[in-house]
């Protein structure tokens, strides 16, 4: 018998498995002859499959423009937050402020309603 053939058990005293390592098998074992319940892709026919987690690239980044596209034109002074106006001063007065005339302390007359 080669050293390479089968799985070694041990570094100190290496020495040959006495019987069937179960985690080299990807079936219910040597012993039968049917596919293995576990796995997405060598599954058994007759058992029924639950949804499988897949591991995916991301996404593709979109794209940098957001436009509408080339049949619409947007004004370049339309911004997400409505038109763009730049900060101006005017040269108006102030606003001139009216007082309402309302009588004064001395003018109330408290006279008795019975």
């Amino acid at each position: 018998a080669s050293d390479v053939d089968g799985a070694w058990v041990g570094t100190w005293r290496p020495h040959r498995p006495r019987g069937p390592i179960m985690a080299q098998f990807t079936s219910p074992g040597p012993k039968y002859s049917i596919p293995g319940t576990t796995g997405y892709l060598v599954h058994n026919p007759t058992k029924t499959k639950a949804p499988a987690y897949t591991f995916q690239r991301a996404k593709a980044p979109g794209t940098d423009s957001c436009s509408p596209g080339p049949r619409y034109y947007v004004q370049p002074s339309i911004t997400r937050n409505g038109k763009y106006v730049a900060p101006a001063q005017h040269m108006g007065g102030l606003p001139k402020i009216t007082t309402e005339v309302t009588p004064g302390p001395s003018e109330y007359r408290f006279s008795s309603t019975s």
